[in-house]
């Protein structure tokens, strides 16, 4: 009993002790704890990246640039492009780096600090292809050959030329690239001014091109005894408006003085057998003569006022040659047949008849000289013997022949 009482009153003196001491000790308010100084974050690393410029020409140089954060001088950067790396730089105290880089192809560009990774946001970068253009000089109603090199030489896009005359698209032309080069043949159908517009494509890693080309093709005064490219140009122009026109030359023969008599008279210009100014404006955007009868659909016809033969196929003409008819207006209008044909006869008046072909009576087509701007014949229908072989070849016996005036 007596134990038990003294345990108990030595554990209610050592309570009494510790009150005692908490009581001696200075209060601990919420401000004292929080004044303790906590760790600083550490800094987070930025890259950035610029380029100028940011298209550039195969060939050319781009300028990257762009800074480190936090700045520390000497770190080590790579540049890439599509992952690819291309050059590496250092920055400088203030973090700042820059390098030149010749890029051969379009793709994203991104800087990376090589010491834990961190990458700039990409940035696009355009290489278009080196091109080069040359070509001859322009002739009205010939082709002009552009010669297209292409830098690199792996590019093998399709190069385009679109001809764009008196406002309007008159031709377009598509060549394939091949080691770096193309040809195309461009139609300047038409006199003085064209342009022509080159386009490559995107293709190959390399980007969109396009260079726009004018050229004039200049007109000269042509005769009789006149050489060069302008006369195969003429002619050129004429058979597309299916005047016919012996072989295509370089050379302005009596031949093709009856063409261009021919033009002349089928749309009622002078008949100089002359070339100049008021022809070549005719020729540029001249559409083909129409004839009057549109059945049947191969016949042959004859416009006395005009002077001119249509030879006619499928309702539209397929040749036409410059005539001579009756000196009197004596020549019979109407609707006949061809009803006989001779390679030969002779006339009541004197001469031979080339490539007789009888319609009417005594009245014939054949090939004659002279056959003058007018008429002049005794009646029938003269026609210049070197194409008067080529009507006669081209009909038969029984073919319809209008004459009207």
């Amino acid at each position: 009993m007596r134990q038990t009482t003294s345990r108990a009153c030595r554990g209610l003196l050592a309570a009494v002790a510790l009150v005692a001491l908490c009581a001696a000790l200075p209060p601990v308010t919420l401000a004292d704890a929080s004044s303790s100084p906590s760790p600083e974050p550490s800094p987070s690393t930025t890259v950035t990246c610029a380029l100028s410029p940011s298209t550039v020409i195969f060939g050319g140089t781009v300028a990257v640039t762009g800074t480190v954060t936090p700045a520390v001088a000497g770190q080590d950067v790579a540049v890439a492009l599509d992952g690819v790396g291309v050059a590496t730089a250092v920055t400088d105290a203030t973090g700042a780096y820059g390098v030149e880089v010749t890029p051969r192809r379009s793709g994203d560009v991104v800087a990376s600090l090589l010491a834990d990774g961190t990458q700039s946001a990409a940035q696009h970068l355009v290489v278009n292809p080196k091109v080069t253009v040359t070509h001859g000089t322009a002739i009205p109603f010939l082709s002009l050959q552009y010669v297209v090199k292409v830098k690199p030489s792996t590019y093998g896009g399709i190069v385009s030329a679109a001809v764009v005359h008196r406002g309007v698209r008159v031709a377009t032309v598509k060549v394939a690239v091949r080691r770096g080069k193309a040809v195309l043949p461009v139609p300047l159908r038409g006199v003085d001014k064209f342009v022509v517009t080159l386009t490559l494509p995107a293709a190959d890693g390399l980007g969109k091109r396009t260079l726009a080309s004018t050229v004039r093709a200049k007109v000269a005064r042509l005769a009789t005894g006149s050489t060069g490219l302008r006369v195969r140009g003429l002619l050129m122009a004429l058979s597309r408006l299916k005047i016919r026109v012996p072989s295509i030359g370089t050379t302005f023969t009596s031949q093709c003085a009856d063409a261009v008599m021919a033009f002349q008279k089928a749309y009622r210009l002078p008949r100089t057998y002359v070339v100049d100014g008021d022809d070549w404006s005719k020729l540029d955007g001249a559409r083909p003569v129409k004839p009057r009868y549109s059945g049947p659909s191969t016949h042959l016809e004859v416009d006395k006022g005009r002077q001119i033969l249509m030879v006619v196929r499928n309702g539209a003409v397929y040749g036409l040659v410059a005539v001579s008819t009756g000196a009197t207006g004596n020549t019979p209008e109407g609707s006949f047949h061809i009803q006989q044909k001779h390679p030969y006869t002779t006339s009541g008046y004197g001469g031979i008849l080339f490539r007789t072909m009888g319609f009417v009576g005594n009245f014939a087509i054949h090939g004659y000289a002279p056959v003058p701007p007018y008429p002049a014949s005794h009646g029938c229908i003269r026609e210049p013997m070197w194409v008067a072989a080529w009507v006669y070849d081209c009909s038969f016996v029984g073919e319809r022949l209008y004459v009207y005036h």
